[in-house]
């Protein structure tokens, strides 16, 4: 049996319990959306709730309507000053509870909710612009966190999501040497870990030129380390130290390590409010770029931005876009703007508009480029040679 307290209290063994109405909630959950995330979040707020009132799950389900419901709103009372949305949930997940076992029609808790700002946050959070994020990466203290900075800015991943990728899910892109990588989101990733795929919607994003570069570079560094890298270990590994190079090469990042990583970053890039830069601070600076003009001085269209960052498309429009095709978002995504520099734009323009002439053809629009700049190398130095003589 799991060992961890809300379990051990709650005789819970995966989606299991030997307290009926414990295991009334999970098989709601279960035919839900199965969630291993909603899972252990009910659980261990459920056990929160019998830790203040004193009661079992047996105990709870024997209540009185009015007497439930003065101990639920007592509950989320006591909790308001870590959040009134903290509050809010810890009431939806409760009557949640009470609704599975029984507690509808004139049993149903009546509860007041709390007012919740739209914009209210806990923690403040600093947005970084475009130079501060490549100041954060050229500052991260190693290969493997400046791939990780990198990666967060150019694909839009959340926490949850980047610490789930698999070698296995960019090893074939690797191989095809792509200069903007695929990095697939789908619902098994949620196996690795529970949050990484939110709302099982399955979509994929791509890295910008420098995060693929600083990929490959953190990928040799471990193949030179380790000798091989499996399919099954993650992308971006846990460095912990106090635990065999074996294991540690399969280990993923928890959250907290993800959050010191990009916070240290920002401090070293000399960012004045550091603390206030989150993982998905960077999420924000990826749609900041979707959202600007692109290298030609058009606009991305929304519904690839949307898709990009893993929205579901507003009314009858998701069913009917087309994702089946990545090398033509690739082609898309390749015009954002990105470069640090102008020079670097000018020539994405360029490699787009080859791209794009050679959509459906076999020809590599890189390989086309260097073609024509031999040619015309030769076609100078034969001018050279003419006026020479």
């Amino acid at each position: 049996m799991d060992q961890r307290p809300h379990h051990k209290f709650l005789k819970v063994q995966g989606w299991t319990s030997k307290y009926p109405p414990v295991n009334n909630l999970l098989l709601h959950l279960m035919r839900k959306s199965r969630s291993e995330a909603s899972r252990r979040l009910y659980l261990r707020t459920l056990f929160k709730f019998c830790e203040s009132t004193g009661k079992n799950p047996n105990e709870l389900v024997k209540l009185r309507r009015k007497r439930a419901e003065k101990l639920v709103q007592e509950f989320a009372d006591s909790i308001m000053g870590t959040s009134p949305r903290y509050s809010n949930l810890a009431i939806a997940i409760l009557k949640a509870f009470f609704v599975s076992n029984g507690f509808k029609g004139i049993r149903a808790l009546e509860l007041e909710t709390y007012h919740a700002p739209r914009r209210f946050r806990i923690s403040h959070e600093y947005i970084p612009t475009k130079s501060e994020v490549y100041r954060m990466a050229d500052s991260a203290g190693s290969l493997r966190d400046r791939a990780i900075i990198l990666t967060l800015f150019s694909t839009g991943l959340r926490n949850s999501t980047l610490r789930a990728v698999l070698y296995s899910d960019i090893a074939e892109e690797l191989n095809n040497n792509f200069a903007n990588i695929m990095v697939p989101v789908y619902p098994g990733m949620k196996k690795i870990v529970p949050n990484a795929c939110k709302g099982g919607i399955p979509y994929y994003s791509f890295t910008n030129e420098e995060a693929s570069q600083a990929i490959k570079l953190y990928i040799r560094e471990r193949l030179e380390k380790y000798g091989k890298i499996g399919d099954n270990e993650p992308l971006f590994t846990s460095e912990y130290n106090h635990i065999s190079k074996d294991e540690r090469k399969k280990k993923s990042l928890t959250s907290r390590q993800l959050q010191i990583i990009v916070k240290s970053a920002a401090k070293k890039a000399g960012i004045e409010r550091w603390q206030a830069v989150h993982p998905h601070c960077l999420r924000k600076s990826f749609e900041t770029v979707l959202h600007s003009q692109l290298i030609d001085g058009s606009n991305l269209d929304n519904e690839v931005q949307l898709f990009l960052i893993g929205h579901v498309l507003p009314g009858s429009q998701d069913p009917y876009f087309d994702s089946s095709k990545p090398d033509r978002l690739r082609i898309q995504y390749s015009k954002l703007k990105f470069g640090r520099a102008n020079i670097e734009n000018k020539f994405k323009v360029l490699k787009a508009a080859v791209a794009r002439a050679f959509e459906d053809t076999d020809i590599d629009p890189e390989k086309a480029i260097e073609e024509y700049v031999k040619m015309k190398q030769l076609s100078q130095s034969g001018i050279t040679n003419q006026t020479g003589r």
